[in-house]
């Protein structure tokens, strides 16, 4: 049941409160009859919240609750129906009490928010049947009432904040990313004896995705394999292509949508050639998926590869002929009660936990030892007083615990976590069980599909987007959602297995992931109301589905896309790949749609009825190749939200997009137009309406004309702005055009809400005034990232240092600068602080840039003892193609990772005591590397030269010390020179002493892979007579 009805009727009840004062709604003529289904709903409501619960397990319940549901969902149509109506019909009164106009300026108005009136509210007939369905639905509403006393439901208050109020999560929120949960020395121990397993010559599988991670992300599983690929296998949705497709992908090799399984073996056969690899197959029900799959493609000789799987059904290992099968035993109860402490007691508060050890302790063993319990459970226990031991039991002694009507694996501390969340967080975690497995969520695309399905509300000052980005933060916290390490902001998530079996199960019928011809077999085809297609066929069928509410599809399979109109009811419509070729004209029959997303679609147009669309808040057209034309009735979609347009070629954004007055996302803004439409497109003037701007993207801006002055300072929630010009090609540009351009920047003048600023192509000489050192360090308080690209006549940087929150800073394609010196950190002066937040610093493309210091003159020498305070926080630096860079600036102690590339004029890197990870691309110049203490990781490409350069010999030489067990060493080189790294030639005696070794050349088919202790010495290069061969090692 992916609608929690006790939530759904809060919504109804509060947009039937507000849609009965609408003069469209007394124009129409049944205000009466929607206060009377108010009243009803609001009655029900009460109920609602142990109905939600109770039918789980009672059967008898559910098919009240789903006959209710049915009602429920009519009504949602009913007002959207009402609105657009009713709204046309004060439209067409106020079309007879005007003065005659011109048949053009009519043929504008005609259309009540965007209904052309002759096709629907001058039908009387129309407005009686639209009466006539509210009365039928009280009618049934009235008879569900009735029926609802025979179960003796329990009432809760009318204010009851789970009823049909959607809460607000709690504000404390993580401000990190979590820390891994591995408690005790037990999963230890069994990722240490599985790994010596693994990289011996038998071929070994366990079980348990925990264990199989750590053993993953083990160094000596890197150290052995050159290649690794971790394949997640659904029960339902992962079909044998895509399980090809994904292993493919992950060793870096690709392939074409349409291939065949023997096409896709064939290309995973040669990527596999003469290399190691290592498989991790999560969670198999089918041991055929290995038979048939893999088994023997990697039993060849030629390649060397070793296979973890976990699954749940020992019997599938075993069809499987695994050659090792470890029982992952369950978590003790003590170490279950030190995860329990490090998910919930998080200042560490030891009274805290000794006074509740006792019930906490009952509780670990109710979650059978069980990892992904005891998170859950630690999500309830997060909400709770710790110091309130009637709350931990009320926890201990839930009824939640012994519910019915699940599968066994899911009762106890799952449902009970699920059970303790608001109504609001039910809803949009049940959503994501129409999610593929092996497919992350993104917070972007979460956000707008729970607004677009209507679990969302604003609250206060925050806007639905914040709300929703508060929810995805608290089902993280709740351990529901598992976020990806590699983002920090936890933009990427995925879902425990276990939990998206629960919310499969809890979804029922509602929702359906996989091919729509098994879901059309069912019984409860009429049921179904969300749908995402995942089949291997060429081709689908959404036929008969006729109650969706949400399509979702990602071509290939082909989908025939003149159906689309049929399906009335849809709210969200996710239509992603090159085989969609054309949206049919009768999408503007969709009336309630919210969400349109056609990403990477190879369409040509867009139909003029998508004006109809007034309920749509967001329109995705990004990465649309062949799209060039927007029709003019996209500025009728009075109801959008987000518009997005990025890397799509249109010639032009139709005029009085302004009029769209809830657009708070707009991104592939065109100023003008080609050339070709003349007369046709926006000028900058266009935007100064958008006052809920939250993200702007604007493009082509030496296109702008007229005055601008001021047009985006009045837009207070204005977060990130993206200011870009036409790239130029030629390099040449005229002093009137750069002149201009300067203007237009200056004109600009930016909200001083600000966090995040790109500004690309841009050639003016200098930058905007805004970003002056008078101006930058008091109007940008917020500002945390910026990125300047391609702005190539600027010869100076601007004074960002005086940024007080600026953590992430790239610099690209500044061609005219040579120097870089104190004014880039202030005011020209040597300034008291400089870059106090700055933790990510990168220099890219920048071609002539010869000198970077920063004290100018004499005071450089004098910068260590001063008590200036310069990038106190940064932690990686970046310079990338910068070929005439000569030095580093004195000053930098306390980074922990400098990466460079084709730095060619660059002769030393030394004094960086912080430093822990440096990676040397290309940099011929190179000399002296040397006083580099905390170095754990050296990283040292160079094709060119037939030996090791001699500043990694000399660092070898005089760091001997530094070769504790954490150092790592990389090398990428000639076939020559990785020749010389052999046993018993030249440089061997210097690399004997690295603790870990990687050594690779031509593409890495060559290979030398070190490890001092315990000794391990491998590679594929051996010699005959003076050449050389690859030989399997």
């Amino acid at each position: 049941m992916a609608m929690i009805v006790d939530a759904f009727a809060g919504k109804l009840v509060e947009r039937l409160a507000n849609v009965v004062e609408e003069k469209a709604i007394m124009v129409l003529g049944v205000k009466d009859e929607l206060q009377r289904l108010r009243r009803k709903m609001e009655r029900l409501a009460r109920v609602l919240k142990d109905a939600e619960k109770r039918r789980i397990q009672d059967e008898t319940v559910k098919g009240w609750v789903d006959e209710l549901k049915d009602v429920m969902y009519d009504a949602d149509d009913i007002i959207d129906l009402c609105m657009i109506q009713g709204m046309g019909l004060l439209q067409d009164d106020h079309h007879h009490s005007q003065p005659a106009e011109s048949s053009a300026a009519a043929s504008t108005r005609v259309r009540c928010c965007n209904f052309t009136l002759l096709s629907c509210v001058r039908s009387v007939p129309f407005r009686y049947e639209i009466a006539d369905q509210i009365k039928n639905l009280n009618v049934k509403l009235e008879e569900i009432s009735e029926d609802k006393d025979k179960f003796n439901f329990i009432t809760s208050s009318s204010n009851s904040s789970d009823a049909y109020v959607v809460n607000k999560p709690s504000s404390r929120q993580s401000s990190s990313l979590p820390e891994p949960d591995i408690v005790g020395w037990d999963i230890r121990d069994a990722t240490k004896s599985l790994v010596e397993l693994l990289v011996s010559p038998n071929e070994q599988k366990c079980r348990k995705t925990t264990l199989a991670r750590q053993i993953y992300n083990d160094s000596k599983i890197n150290d052995q394999f050159l290649l690794h690929s971790w394949v997640w296998v659904s029960k339902s949705s992962t079909s044998m292509t895509d399980l090809l497709k994904d292993i493919i992908r992950n060793v870096g090799d690709s392939y074409v949508e349409s291939m065949t399984i023997s096409e896709l073996q064939n290309i995973l056969f040669e990527a596999l050639q003469e290399k190691s690899l290592f498989l991790v197959l999560d969670d198999v029900w089918d041991a055929d998926v290995w038979i048939e799959l893999i088994e023997r493609l990697i039993q060849i000789e030629t390649i060397k590869c070793r296979v973890l799987v976990t699954t749940r059904d020992r019997n599938t290992a075993m069809k499987m002929r695994a050659a090792h099968i470890h029982n992952v035993s369950k978590l003790s109860s003590d170490f279950g009660w030190e995860l329990l402490c490090k998910k919930v007691f998080t200042n560490n508060e030891v009274s805290d936990m000794q006074r509740m050890k006792d019930i906490g302790m009952q509780i670990i063993e109710k979650c059978d030892g069980l990892l992904i319990a005891i998170k859950a459970i630690a999500g309830v226990l997060l909400e709770k007083d710790h110091q309130n031991k009637r709350e931990w039991e009320n926890v201990l002694n839930s009824d939640a615990w012994t519910i019915s009507g699940l599968p066994e694996e899911l009762h106890g501390a799952l449902y009970l976590s699920y059970e303790t969340l608001p109504s609001a967080l039910k809803q949009c975690f049940l959503y994501c069980s129409l999610k593929p497995k092996n497919q992350e969520f993104d917070v972007n695309e979460l956000v707008l599909e729970w607004i677009a399905e209507g679990y969302i509300k604003p609250c206060g000052n925050s806007s639905m987007e914040d709300v929703a980005n508060d929810y995805y933060m608290e089902l993280i916290k709740r351990s529901f959602l598992q976020p990806n390490p590699e983002y920090d902001d936890m933009s990427k998530c995925t879902m425990h297995d276990l939990l998206r079996d629960l919310a499969q199960a809890l979804a029922g019928e509602e929702n359906f992931l996989g091919d729509p011809q098994d879901a059309q077999k069912a019984d409860s085809i009429k049921k179904l109301r969300r749908l995402t297609v995942s089949s291997e066929r060429d081709s689908v069928s959404i036929e008969h589905l006729d109650s969706l509410r949400r399509l979702s599809i990602w071509t290939p399979p082909n989908l025939n896309t003149s159906v689309i109109g049929s399906l009335k009811h849809l709210r969200l419509l996710i239509l992603n790949g090159e085989s969609i070729e054309n949206v049919p004209d009768s999408i503007g029959d969709l009336l309630h749609l919210r969400l349109l997303d056609l990403f990477n679609t190879r369409i040509c147009e867009l139909p003029e009825s998508l004006g109809n669309l007034i309920n749509l808040q967001f329109l995705l057209l990004s990465g649309c190749e062949s799209l060039h034309i927007l029709p003019g009735s996209i500025t009728k979609l009075c109801n959008l939200r987000r518009l997005i347009l990025h890397d799509t070629p249109l010639n032009y954004v139709p005029k009085r997009i302004g009029k769209l007055e809830h657009l708070n996302y707009l991104t592939g803004f065109i100023i003008g137009n080609n050339g070709i439409n003349e007369g046709e497109g926006c000028d900058l003037e266009e935007l100064r309406m958008l006052k809920n701007l939250s993200r702007l993207e604007i493009e082509n801006l030496e296109k702008a004309s007229g005055k601008s002055a001021l047009v985006l300072s009045g837009k207070p929630r204005l977060r990130e702005l993206r200011l870009s010009c036409t790239p130029n090609i030629s390099g040449h540009v005229q002093q009137q055009e750069m002149d201009k351009i300067v203007r237009v920047f200056d004109e600009i003048s930016p909200s001083t809400s600000l966090v995040g600023l790109t500004i690309t192509d841009y050639f003016g000489a200098r930058y905007p005034k805004w970003m002056t050192p008078t101006s930058i360090s008091t109007a940008f308080l917020e500002l945390t990232y910026v990125i300047l690209a391609d702005c190539f006549n600027c010869t100076q940087l601007p004074p960002l240092g005086q940024l007080p929150q600026l953590k992430y800073l790239k610099i690209e394609g500044a061609t005219a600068v040579v120097s870089i010196g104190p004014e880039f950190l202030g005011n020209g002066n040597p300034a008291e602080s400089a870059f106090p937040k700055l933790q990510y610093l990168e220099f890219k493309n920048m071609s002539n840039w010869e000198e970077w210091s920063l004290i100018s003159g004499e005071e450089d020498n004098k910068l260590e003892s001063s008590n200036l305070l310069l990038f106190p926080l940064l932690k990686t630096i970046v310079i990338d193609r910068c070929p005439k860079l000569k030095a580093l600036p004195r000053g930098l102690n306390l980074i922990q990772k400098l990466q460079i590339v084709r730095a060619h004029n660059l002769s030393r890197v030394s004094d960086l005591h912080a430093l822990r990870e440096l990676v040397v691309v290309d940099c011929p110049m190179v000399k002296c590397v040397e006083k580099l203490e905390s170095l754990q990781s050296l990283k040292m490409t160079d094709t060119a030269d037939k030996s090791l350069p001699q500043w990694l010999i000399s660092f070898l030489q005089q760091h001997e010390r530094l070769h504790d067990n954490q150092f790592y060493l990389q090398l990428v080189s000639s076939a020559q020179a990785l020749m010389g790294c052999l046993k018993g030639h030249p440089n061997w005696v210097f690399l004997q002493q690295v603790p870990r070794l990687e050594a690779y050349a031509e593409n890495k088919s060559m290979y030398l892979k070190y490890i001092k202790d315990p000794f391990s010495y491998q590679t594929n290069v051996d010699e005959v007579s003076t050449g050389m061969y690859i030989t399997h090692a």
